[in-house]
């Protein structure tokens, strides 16, 4: 039987932060492979792409951050709703913002694609939270 895939997309522009969250990231084994994308056009893209070889059983974890240039945070949602049925993989997607407005929180918390708001950075001990509270990983 086929071992399960779960790879991680982190979308910032932030290349320090990016940085830091892959370091964390592969420290707590979170999932495997790590990409690192700069907008939320090229994370549609990514999962267009990953259709291609990803199944059911897979699952892409989306660290998503709000503002970005090219396709921020919100087009992004937007544009993944119009094609969420062309993907052929189990996907969840964590805001991650370093925005304190409280729209901002609301808005991600009422939309259906995104399982939680987080602040950034993130630590060690949120993504063991977050493993541990988290019936696909």
């Amino acid at each position: 039987m086929e071992a399960r895939k779960h790879t991680i997309l982190l979308v910032d522009d932030d290349d320090a932060l990016n940085y830091l969250h892959q370091r964390l990231l592969d420290i707590s084994k979170f999932g495997n492979p790590v990409v690192t994308l700069e907008n939320g056009k090229d994370a549609l893209d990514a999962f267009l792409e990953m259709s291609k070889s990803l199944n059911e059983k897979d699952l892409v974890t989306v660290f998503l951050d709000i503002n970005m240039p090219v396709m921020d945070g919100w087009e992004f949602l937007k544009e993944l709703k119009k094609m969420e049925h062309l993907l052929n993989f189990k996907h969840q997607i964590f805001m991650l913002s370093s925005s304190i407005n409280p729209d901002d929180i609301e808005k991600a918390e009422d939309d259906s694609l995104v399982t939680k708001y987080i602040s950034k950075p993130l630590s060690l001990g949120l993504l063991e939270e977050i493993k541990k509270d988290n019936m696909f990983l």
